[in-house]
């Protein structure tokens, strides 16, 4: 014969795991951003080899297809990034801010190859944090970007795809002990 107390813990598991799998479910996003002229920017030959340099710089963004985020569009990025160049290609490591419409912030974190001469660079992206409702996402994906110009701090355009979940549901309270 089942306890009570047994099936009670046993549907109290069932709800708590089934609320856990909704709160994890991924939603699928995508947009683009057209990023300005690196301002400011810098670059410290490493005199060990040509063409080897370390350069830091920042580029202001607009969302020209705005990524959507818990329903809410990004506006502006902006985006600051470390790059390791090495001869015509090499290396960027960045982290940016996206501002959306109500104010909040969600914060990134991308890295991945450039090829200087296809005036191109892809990789990955996760986000890293928030504010407001952003502050508990979890999730990335991945970009592609295509430089305006060769001259070192171009602007670019990128396009953005990945996914995100917010954070899982609380558990339902405990069961009153008898």
């Amino acid at each position: 014969m089942f306890n009570t107390r047994y099936i009670l813990v046993l549907l109290c598991g069932a709800l708590a795991f089934s609320r856990a799998v909704v709160g994890l479910a991924e939603t699928k996003v995508s947009g683009s951003v057209d990023c300005d002229k690196a301002d400011p920017m810098q670059s410290i030959a490493v005199p060990d080899r040509a063409g080897y340099a370390f350069a830091i710089h920042q580029h202001k963004c607009v969302w020209t297809k705005p990524i959507k985020v818990e329903g809410i569009d990004a506006k502006t990025f902006v985006n600051v990034v470390f790059t390791e160049v090495k001869g015509t290609g090499g290396n960027d490591t960045a982290n940016g801010v996206t501002t959306y419409a109500n104010g909040d912030k969600g914060f990134t974190r991308e890295w991945g190859p450039f090829d200087g001469k296809a005036m191109t660079a892809s990789g990955k992206w996760t986000f890293a944090g928030g504010t407001g409702k952003l502050s508990k996402l979890n999730g990335g994906g991945t970009y592609t970007c295509k430089t305006k110009s060769a001259e070192p701090g171009a602007g670019y355009t990128c396009n953005i795809e990945g996914s995100y979940a917010g954070p899982p549901p609380p558990p339902p309270p405990a069961a009153p002990k008898k």
